[in-house]
């Protein structure tokens, strides 16, 4: 019964997945700028930028999380056995 409604104990769903690799076509440039934020004496600009990047590779992961596995309640295979008369 309480399985129904998808809170079950036994299908967690991951709170992390893999990180896209086309995220890197917006992280690595914000590093990039980060960096020189802070060789150009903005260390805080550059600290505000690692923030948002790492916020960026957060929400990547989180969005390409994997589903929940749904098992069957019954196996389809086994509910049809035709038998002949005897």
């Amino acid at each position: 019964m309480a399985g129904q409604y998808g809170r079950s104990s036994g299908q967690r769903r991951p709170a992390f997945g893999r990180v896209d690799p086309f995220c890197l076509f917006a992280v690595l440039p914000m590093l990039l700028l980060a960096g020189l934020m802070f060789w150009g004496g903005l260390g805080l600009v550059g600290v505000a930028l690692i923030v948002v990047t790492a916020l960026v590779v957060l929400f990547d992961s989180w969005s390409n999380r994997p589903l929940k596995t749904v098992e069957p309640e019954y196996d389809d295979e086994d509910d049809y056995e035709p038998r002949g008369r005897y």
